[in-house]
């Protein structure tokens, strides 16, 4: 029984695994945003699902702090979930769910905000449409949003570590709130496809 179940499974994985279809794509609306380093690596095990990882990463800071102008949007973000396409698998319209992580430090963008530091974790829901350039490079352009909730610190400027206090005179530290932002499925994304 051995020596025909153990072949049989061998054919049966890899003739499973050659109808795979693997891809690598990445966000050039990410890189707009200050140089957010990004990629998103893919795997298809269906006609009409594929199980998609990601990971983003922004540790730049920009400007001077002696002359007041420094800002930063920086985040270190991970992120797994599924696309299901109607048609095939990397063509034609898709809507994905996927769970993120990340950590950020944001200020000094806008004056009248404060920074803030913290984490924040959630469930993103998108949708969008990608374009087969030929037969192994995609366009892909999506929208969504990320809902979840996240913990934070909130100080006065990008590098003096005051903290701002909130409505009740509390300072904000490891404050809490539920949040719905664009995630980043906002994407004008280039996709290879192996």
């Amino acid at each position: 029984m051995k020596r025909i179940l153990l072949p049989a499974l061998c054919l049966l994985l890899t003739s499973a695994l050659s109808a795979q279809v693997f891809s690598l794509s990445t966000n050039f609306l990410d890189w707009a945003n200050l140089g957010t380093v990004n990629t998103q690596a893919g795997l298809s095990f269906s006609r009409h699902l594929s199980l998609h990882a990601g990971v983003r990463y922004n540790n730049w800071n920009f400007g001077s702090t002696e002359k007041g102008n420094a800002f930063q949007n920086r985040a270190r973000t991970a992120s797994l979930g599924l696309r299901y396409w109607p048609w095939n698998v990397y063509s034609s319209w898709w809507t994905s769910a996927r769970v993120q992580l990340e950590e950020y430090n944001r200020g000094g963008l806008l004056k009248e905000l404060p920074t803030e530091e913290g984490t924040a974790a959630g469930l993103a829901l998108g949708f969008g449409y990608s374009r087969m350039l030929d037969r192994h490079w995609n366009l892909d352009l999506g929208l969504g949003g990320w809902f979840g909730r996240s913990r934070f610190t909130r100080y006065r400027c990008p590098r003096c570590g005051r903290i701002v206090s909130g409505d009740d005179g509390t300072p904000l530290r490891d404050a809490k709130r539920w949040f719905l932002l664009p995630s980043n499925d906002w994407q004008i994304s280039l996709t290879y496809i192996f």
